[in-house]
């Protein structure tokens, strides 16, 4: 495999990962030769349909001034291009380090939901909330 091909792959793993790959790098890449035109141009499209995918849901929060700086840090470095790239890229290297205790954590709330499920239909299976039931003066 030559080198151009293997850059390009490489980068479109970053990107999958959603490591956020600015049109400068892509330009020092092939100016180095290490990637073809047409590479990036295919790469600034992935880029453009994944951030469409993956970035769709929009989550107010409130960060220290430290996580700010960090932030502010990324878009100066050229790494990301907005402060809302910035904090979407810092959870995903927090849930990407972390991403077989979320794993596990998805399983349990997944039994949690079954067992609401198997309780919510107990009680309205029951003669307790029945409006036939002889008790039904008690509820009300």
């Amino acid at each position: 495999m030559d080198i151009q091909k293997a850059t390009e792959e490489k980068l479109e793993r970053k990107m999958q990962m959603g490591v956020p790959i600015d049109e400068t790098i892509l330009e020092g890449l092939i100016q180095k030769k290490l990637l073809t035109e047409e590479a990036a141009q295919r790469l600034l499209a992935q880029k453009n349909d994944l951030n469409k995918e993956i970035r769709k849901n929009v989550v107010s929060v409130r960060i220290t001034d430290d996580v700010i700086n960090i932030i502010d840090d990324l878009i100066t470095s050229g790494h990301v291009n907005s402060r809302s790239e910035g904090a979407s890229y810092l959870i995903m290297l927090g849930v990407k380090s972390h991403y077989s205790f979320f794993n596990e954590l998805s399983k349990e709330v997944t039994v949690i939901e079954e067992q609401r499920k198997k309780i919510k239909n107990l009680i309205e299976s029951s003669l307790i909330f029945s409006e036939t039931s002889p008790n039904s003066q008690l509820i009300e």
